[in-house]
């Protein structure tokens, strides 16, 4: 079976030098190809690659649902890794997942472990989410996970380090476009888990992934994760009380904003919290106008 190494960039040049570096010293003679598809990045490539690595350019930013989309349509192996730049092996893993599809033809998707610079575990999966977690916020969520407070027992591997045979790939539709950055990942898992093809999380499969460089970690991503997580949950039907739901995360998000406001601390980071929270109200609000139409 061939294998294709998809890897998406953004102005990340030396982490994608470094992530080829580590898949040919361990598994270069495994691997068919490797293909880095750049989003269209404001800094020209300055890597010398070899023959085996094939560089596709965005000629506009598609951001980096369609941008992954390019590098999983174009790859010809039988099996597609898909690896953020940031990422990276830390031994040879390609054989023993050839084999593991080999034995599992039904096997559409293998999910890696991921492990910090100390080898710690950085954490590539979440259990599939409901729609309560969204309404409990993404603090309280943490807060609750251990207890087992909303937890499936579906496990979605992150798009940072997984695998597809690319047959499922193919009867999947690959990645939802209408999910520009966040949840594309976790919405091809629920579909796989709902469909005659097999996923499997399977730590055996360690790779190097500190995460950080692929989104931003501020108000855009906190608004990007509500807009993308709700339409998630409508997409895959599990918003069964969309009133109530919505009326509680919008009464949540005031009372953030009024705690953020008597705060007696001033700056740009308090500023861009308050606004992004009445962005989502404003957005969640519309969310119930447009129901009560419908």
């Amino acid at each position: 079976m061939r294998v294709s190494v998809v890897i998406p960039n953004y102005n990340t040049w030396d982490l994608v030098e470094r992530n080829v570096s580590a898949l040919l010293q361990y598994d270069g003679e495994r691997i068919a190809e490797i293909i880095v598809v750049d989003d269209c990045s404001p800094t020209p490539n300055p890597v010398v690659f070899p023959e085996k690595v094939q560089v596709l350019r965005n000629a506009e930013n598609l951001h980096y649902t369609r941008t992954v989309n390019r590098g999983l349509r174009a790859a010809k192996g039988d099996i597609v890794v898909l690896l953020d730049s940031d990422a990276y092996p830390l031994e040879p893993f390609i054989q023993p997942l050839v084999e593991a599809y080999i034995q599992q033809p039904q096997l559409g998707c293998v999910g890696f472990k991921t492990v910090d610079e100390r080898g710690r575990d950085s954490g590539n999966y979440m259990t599939e989410p409901s729609v309560w977690s969204l309404v409990a916020g993404q603090q309280l969520h943490q807060y609750l996970a251990p207890y087992n407070i909303f937890r499936s027992k579906r496990l979605l591997p992150f798009s940072c380090a997984v695998s597809f045979r690319k047959t499922c790939l193919e009867a999947m539709g690959y990645l939802d476009e209408s999910f520009r950055v966040l949840d594309a990942d976790n919405d091809l898992s629920m579909r796989i888990h709902r469909s005659n093809w097999l996923l499997q999380y399977n730590p055996a499969y360690v790779i190097c992934h500190t995460g950080g460089n692929s989104i931003p970690r501020d108000g855009k991503r906190v608004q990007w994760f509500y807009e993308s997580r709700w339409h998630l949950m409508e997409k895959h039907g599990k918003i069964h009380f969309p009133h109530l739901a919505a009326a509680c995360i919008m009464l949540r998000l005031w009372v953030e904003t009024l705690l953020l406001a008597l705060k007696k601390s001033e700056g740009t980071i308090q500023e861009n919290k308050c606004k992004t929270r009445k962005y989502l109200v404003h957005y969640f609000w519309e969310r119930v106008y447009t129901m009560n139409n419908n």
